[in-house]
């Protein structure tokens, strides 16, 4: 998967990490809702480098285009 690693995906990358830190969210908390593992929310947060689809995935929700609602898990 191709990584990512502009100054836009750095600033979504580091918006995110102020995002999670001000909700009071563990990695694995706030990374599972774009499907991402604690380990890889690690290397995101520390190297700026995102894939791409999460990266528009991110861009998405941190716009407001997304809700929290859209992206949790429906049971089936």
């Amino acid at each position: 998967m191709k990584l990512l690693n502009t100054s836009a995906v750095r600033e979504a990358a580091h918006q995110a990490t102020r995002l999670r830190l001000n909700l009071k969210q563990s990695q694995t908390e706030f990374w599972s809702r774009f499907g991402i593992s604690q380990a890889c929310a690690s290397r995101i947060e520390s190297t700026c480098q995102v894939p791409a689809p999460v990266y528009i995935l991110l861009r998405l929700y941190l716009n407001g285009y997304i809700r929290e609602s859209d992206l949790i898990p429906h049971s089936r």
